[in-house]
């Protein structure tokens, strides 16, 4: 008979207790030693647990744990979200916290300015349900602000603090380079969550990106003080980044050393140390039968002594108020001990979370989807995605304004007066499916120039608008004939279905995560009602089935990472790939061929395509106008200083966004910028164009709407984290924010939900009232919402 058989027979099952409800749970804890072998304990302990979670992300729940072994410590009960979570991944996590726990040891034995802690964390799994029993992760709970300081794919935060990034450096030198610790984030200098990168991308979970990862954090990491401090070997290092931050002034930290302050004004609320966490709150460890008997019962006696203590009267003589009073008093602490020795069990020799002496058979489950009969029938945007050339984050631009008519542009002169655009001589009409665009028309005489300028007004379509096939005109002399026409295509791509947030109502803030499909990373998508199509950093396009929801096939494709991939309008098997090698290639999806390539004379980071023209923006800080029926370059456009991260264009109109933080507009007919627009505070990775708004996403951590028709900027919301790709429509806002997912309403700007996907998210593509979200992480995320 099994001790938990046995305990079973001598302490029945928990229950209600002087109105607190408690249970039974194997509480699991591991310790490694100095020969890096681990070793994991456990214990049978009461917990109570909050039903309703005070936290909740994307990805998992947080809830208020009493231990009733530690009752003076809070702690947080950590649930997943995800029915495909399996057991032991709680295990991989406990185990990557734990290690990181001893490399911060050696990190703080170097003495930096700010020593270090990760938390200790544990598994819980709750025995007083039936089999398999429910298992969640716990640790402490700290006050103060929680942030988030780098994640596993190259992302820093804005405020750059110096310790979190030096302590990813030094694991990377100290390992002689065979492993990377990031994802620091938590409370000051108190961290959780890690995530390790192997070199051989073996172990830790589905975040070890391997030496991918390796090379994020390589491209992004600038050097500070506290690495120069610790002689690690620089990457990136600049002058201004050791003027900033955490500086290691030696005397000042013998002096704080010397009269216990580690030079950091704000730390938690409260004085934790890493005594306070060995120690457990003066917590036994069992060892045998008869003591966790015994240790359950003191356990349920502590339960006992504080509802009767809460249910005293209150003294006499003293006064109270309200009755609430008597709910305020503190629990007493446990009597302290010397922790008695443990047993020493192993979960496994060689794989420490795959076996366990208590080892409930393994959960499969399967995620039921519930999905809308979408035909969409290649009616979908096409996305523009950005690459980031310091640290290779990309991100992706829905946007698609196809006209269907010829467009007659005649004699523009533009005269730019401060921020104001004045259109003279004969105005331009552009004809669409009802979208225009008018131009003021004023005199052309030199006195014009020192008057009020008329202001650009744009009108055009709800985005994203139904696609028509553009029927191009007769060829450019040149022309090849193997150049695809619309009528090669399926007749199919020639019929419509309408975009269902022109006319449904949607309620954004109930968005889940309805599936994660395995598969591929993804830097762009895009695709239609049928196939959607992902470009990854390895070359590769990624072919997933978007009805069934499933990865097909990859297709090598470039040399170097895909940074944009858009669907070819109104050829419905062509998608066009732009990578940074440099080259733009235009494929046959059926028969995975290359119909053409245009080499471009740098890395290309983002692609947009309207009618017959394509719009290319590179490295080398230009846009260059392509005419897809002779493949040729027709318009180069000068003027950025620093490289082109997102083009869309919009009647006659070209918008660029660029690393030098400026927004340039630009007049097609002529090639001469009209204006630009200026707010942001760093990179502009992202831009859509929607019913006279253009909504910019940058590394500022904001999202700018500007009005096309005062050319002024009317809002500006704040996001969690640099923003890397949009995507707007009539019923909201979305953004990918770092690691969330966040949606703002269309009129007011509100926040209607942040969603926190564990992984930076570098594109978006939405299809009716589903998401794909792309990243690092080898899959696509798919979420939906309902219908109000």
């Amino acid at each position: 008979m099994t001790a938990l058989a046995l305990l079973n027979q001598k302490f029945p099952v928990a229950d209600v207790i002087a109105g607190t409800k408690c249970e039974r749970a194997i509480k699991w804890e591991l310790t490694i030693g100095d020969d890096l072998k681990p070793k994991w304990t456990h214990s049978i302990v009461c917990v109570s647990i909050e039903k309703t979670p005070f936290a909740k992300g994307s990805c998992r729940t947080a809830h208020k744990l009493k231990d009733w072994s530690q009752p003076d410590q809070g702690l947080v009960g950590k649930f997943s979200t995800n029915k495909k979570t399996t057991r032991d991944s709680y295990f991989t996590d406990v185990l990557m916290q734990t290690f990181c726990a001893k490399w911060a040891e050696k990190f703080n034995e170097a003495k930096p300015p700010k020593p270090i802690t990760f938390l200790p964390s544990y598994v819980y799994e709750l025995i007083d349900h039936p089999p398999p029993y429910p298992v969640c992760g716990g640790e402490p709970f700290i006050e103060g602000d929680y942030k988030k300081h780098n994640n596993n794919s190259g992302y820093v935060s804005s405020d750059a603090r110096n310790t979190p990034q030096s302590f990813s450096h030094f694991s990377y030198e100290l390992s002689n380079h065979e492993l990377l610790i990031v994802d620091i984030q938590g409370v000051n200098d108190f961290y959780t969550d890690p995530q390790i990168h192997t070199k051989s991308g073996e172990g830790f979970g589905e975040g070890n990106l391997g030496e991918t990862g390796f090379h994020k954090f390589l491209q992004t990491h600038k050097c500070n003080p506290v690495c120069d401090f610790l002689k690690l070997k620089p990457i990136n290092q600049s002058k201004k980044a050791l003027l900033r931050g955490t500086l290691p002034v030696v005397q000042l930290m013998d002096f704080h050393d010397a009269i216990g302050l580690n030079g950091n004004g704000s730390g938690p609320k409260n004085n934790y140390d890493m005594n306070y966490f060995r120690n457990g709150g003066g917590a036994q460890q069992p060892i045998s039968l008869d003591d966790e008997e015994k240790m359950l019962q003191e356990q349920l006696e502590r339960i006992r002594a504080q509802q009767q203590q809460k249910s005293k009267p209150s003294p006499p003589l003293v006064k109270q108020p309200s009755g609430n009073n008597l709910h305020k008093q503190q629990t007493p602490s446990s009597p302290t001990s010397k922790p008695v020795p443990q047993i020493v069990k192993t979960p496994s020799q060689s794989n420490v979370v795959n076996k366990s002496p208590v080892s409930p058979p393994k959960e499969n489950s399967n995620v039921k989807l519930e999905q809308d009969n979408i035909n969409n029938n290649n009616n979908n945007n096409s996305s523009s995605s950005n690459n980031n050339d310091n640290n290779n984050n990309n991100n992706n631009n829905n946007n698609n304004n196809n006209n269907n008519n010829n467009n007659n542009n005649n004699n523009n002169n533009n005269n730019n007066n401060n921020d104001n655009i004045n259109n003279s001589s004969n105005s331009s009409s552009v004809s669409s499916n009802s979208s225009s665009v008018s131009s003021s028309s004023s005199s052309s005489s030199s006195s014009s120039s020192t008057t009020n300028a008329v202001p650009i007004s744009i009108q055009v379509r709800n985005s994203p608008p139904p696609q028509q096939p553009i029927q191009p005109s007769s060829a450019a002399s040149g022309s090849t004939s193997n150049v695809p026409t619309p009528e090669s295509t399926s007749t199919s791509s020639m019929e419509q279905t309408p975009d269902r947030s022109e006319f449904e109502k949607w309620d954004l803030t109930s968005i889940k995560n309805i599936d994660t499909v395995r598969g591929l990373q993804s830097e762009c998508v895009t695709g239609d009602s049928l196939r959607l199509y992902s470009g990854s950093n390895d070359g590769q396009i990624g072919v997933w089935d978007a009805v069934e929801l499933k990865h097909v096939t990859n297709i090598k494709a470039h040399g170097k990472s895909i940074r944009a991939v858009i669907k070819r309008p109104g050829f419905e098997q062509n998608i066009l790939t732009a990578g940074a090698d440099s080259l733009v290639k235009e494929w046959d999806i059926n028969t995975q061929q290359t119909i053409k390539e245009i080499k471009e004379s740098n890395e290309v980071n983002t692609i947009f395509i309207q009618d017959n023209l394509l719009y290319t923006g590179c490295n080398d800080k230009t846009v260059k106008v392509w005419d897809m029926r002779s493949y040729e370059c027709v318009k180069t456009l000068s003027g950025h200083t620093r490289a082109i991260k997102s083009v869309c264009a919009m009647g006659n109109l070209l918008f660029s966004g660029s690393n030098d933080q400026q927004i340039y507009v630009w007049n097609l007919a002529t090639g001469t910028i009209l204006t630009n627009f200026q707010g942001h505070e760093g990179w502009v990775k992202t831009l859509y164009a929607h019913n006279n708004m253009l909504y910019s996403g940058s590394h500022d951590e904001t999202i700018r709407i500007w009005d096309l028709k005062t050319t002024r900027c009317v809002n500006t919301i704040k996001c969690k984290d640099r923003v890397e790709t949009l995507h707007v429509t009539n019923q909201g806002i979305f953004a990918g924010s770092g690691d969330w997912l966040q949606v703002f309403s269309h009129d007011k700007y509100e926040n209607l939900a942040s969603l926190n996907t564990r992984s930076s998210i570098l594109c978006l593509w939405r299809n009716q009232n589903q998401l794909y979200t792309g990243s690092l992480a080898s899959n696509l995320k798919v979420w939906s919402w309902d219908k109000m």
